[in-house]
């Protein structure tokens, strides 16, 4: 190809038709320039692509990630209702001495909701190291958001109530009374003997909760509850508008 132009060019030139050769040889320049932007718009448009397919998978992932926060979320928000008002039994009725020894036990908030975020994609988002995120850069602001701010605040919440229920509990377990710790079981033999009678346990566990220390382990442990559920409720808010946004934005 190359000894082809330079065969015309020595043609053009033997001829004295210079002007031609220059008006030639431009057009070749022009042509290969257009050739060469071509091929790297034709690249930078595969890379795009598989940029945006990247994207959308992780996008994908993160809404399942999300999905199950959610799911758990509305498990919390369901079961501590339930955990406020046995406590709640405890602080204000009068008549305790209907209930068992387990029930009044068990009526004692001594669960923890602990659940962390699951944001193993999200952490893929941020190795991958895509800082362009064409038409999704709005949706991962409010991705990103929920990850630091939102999950940041969450944690915080849950942590002081895991925290402050396990020493709760080692203040209910030091009160005098005999634990069963075969409630939620069913055993036809070699059941452990209590030392206590029930009636003993009934007493012993009555007038610990009259006590302003237990009381008040009791008030806190419901304010935490209270405050959990509040948070639960907002971020699983949060997580579900950002699902329904993943959603809009992978039917496009």
């Amino acid at each position: 190809m190359i000894k082809f132009f330079r065969k015309i060019r020595q043609n053009l030139l033997s001829q004295g038709k210079t002007g031609k050769y220059l008006k030639y040889a431009i057009g070749e320049i022009v042509l290969v320039v257009i050739g060469i932007l071509l091929a790297l718009s034709i690249n930078n448009w595969n890379e795009e692509r598989k940029e945006k397919l990247i994207i959308r998978n992780l996008l994908h992932n993160i809404r399942l990630d999300m999905q199950a926060d959610t799911l758990q979320f509305s498990k919390n928000i369901k079961d501590i209702p339930e955990v406020i008002a046995n406590a709640t039994l405890l602080l204000n009725s009068t008549e305790l001495d209907t209930l068992s020894a387990n029930e009044l036990f068990n009526n004692l908030p001594y669960y923890s909701f602990y659940y962390v975020i699951n944001n193993k994609n999200y952490e893929k988002v941020i190795n991958v190291g895509i800082t362009d995120f064409y038409n999704f850069n709005e949706l991962y602001n409010d991705i990103n958001t929920y990850y630091t701010l939102d999950a940041n605040a969450y944690h915080k919440i849950i942590k002081w109530d895991d925290d402050d229920t396990t020493t709760d509990g080692s203040l209910w377990l030091s009160m005098g009374f005999e634990i069963d710790i075969y409630t939620n079981f069913t055993y036809t033999e070699n059941d452990v003997r209590f030392a206590q009678t029930e009636e003993n346990r009934k007493t012993v566990f009555i007038e610990q909760l009259n006590k302003p220390q237990m009381r008040n382990s009791i008030k806190m442990s419901l304010y935490r509850k209270r405050f959990l559920d509040n948070i639960l409720t907002k971020t699983k808010q949060r997580a579900e508008d950002i699902i329904l946004k993943i959603d809009e934005q992978l039917r496009e």
